[in-house]
């Protein structure tokens, strides 16, 4: 994942020795403690949570690393604040970290710790953790040992005052209001807008949370809308790695972090020799 490390950590889980080693997540911590936060807000959220039909079961997240990032495209992010309002964005930029074998891994070569545990824990478990001391990412595990798709971006659609307000914080000049789409057009912007921090998120599963899941799109990115290019942030991992195309984004999509305009026009000429 982008951001700095100490030593030569990278930023995604480590590698597990199987799936089916995997332990399920919990609320908070390793100790499977109850956060403050769930306990505050059960009776706020409970009813949010039930019955939601367009939920993504626990099924859905268990494929590979980067068909889980493009499947995660068009798809809904939710997160129920203690107060029982839903802040909802279009999930429209995703980037896929292969665990092991990818140097910019947090779990390149194998590595494991308390920090990266959620990585490998049943698929659909959320790893979140810092940058520069002060920003959460949001990642998502998938099928495969110490694998995770980290969530860039965002298409606002529900609590959009509310995300603005929350964004207005740490803002220098907060009376210019922000523009939509530039509310969770970042991992750090989106986690920050959804009020998603580490304390109260990792280690959570998506497919059981009663405060975070992810919904069912309106309809499915086709391939051709799909743009595959190099993540951003990790030059510190080998030149191999760092070229390959594994962050993910819908195409003309005005809410993603950045434009890859070779990744474009290498798409339209495929696309016109087809």
């Amino acid at each position: 994942m982008p951001g700095p490390r100490k030593g030569h950590k990278r930023k995604h889980e480590g590698s597990a020795s199987s799936d089916s080693g995997r332990s399920s997540g919990s609320n908070n911590s390793s100790t499977g403690t109850t956060s403050p936060y769930f306990s505050r807000a059960k009776a706020k959220v409970s009813k949010a949570s039930k019955k939601n039909d367009a939920r993504l079961p626990a099924s859905f997240f268990d494929k590979p690393c980067e068909d889980l990032a493009k499947s995660l495209l068009g798809q809904r992010l939710v997160h129920v604040l203690s107060s029982g309002e839903r802040l909802s964005g279009t999930i429209v930029e995703t980037e896929a970290y292969l665990g092991s074998k990818d140097s910019a891994s947090h779990s390149y070569e194998g590595r494991r710790s308390d920090r990266v545990k959620a990585m490998y824990m049943t698929p659909g478990t959320c790893y979140v953790y810092l940058i520069y001391g002060m920003y959460d990412c949001l990642n998502i595990s998938s099928k495969g040992d110490g694998q995770a798709v980290l969530i860039r971006a965002l298409e606002p659609k529900e609590g959009i005052p509310t995300m603005r307000k929350f964004r207005d914080k740490r803002r220098k000049n907060p009376t210019k209001e922000l523009k939509t789409k530039d509310l969770c057009n970042g991992p750090g912007k989106l986690t920050e807008a959804l009020q998603i921090t580490k304390a109260e998120i990792n280690q959570i599963s998506l497919a059981t949370s009663p405060a975070l899941w992810a919904e069912r799109g309106e309809g499915q990115i086709k391939e051709g809308d799909i743009i595959a290019c190099p993540r951003i942030g990790v030059d510190y991992a080998t030149p191999e790695w760092v070229k390959k195309p594994l962050r993910f984004y819908v195409r003309g999509d005005v809410c993603i972090s950045k434009k890859d305009k070779e990744a474009e026009k290498a798409a339209e000429k495929a696309a016109g020799n087809s």
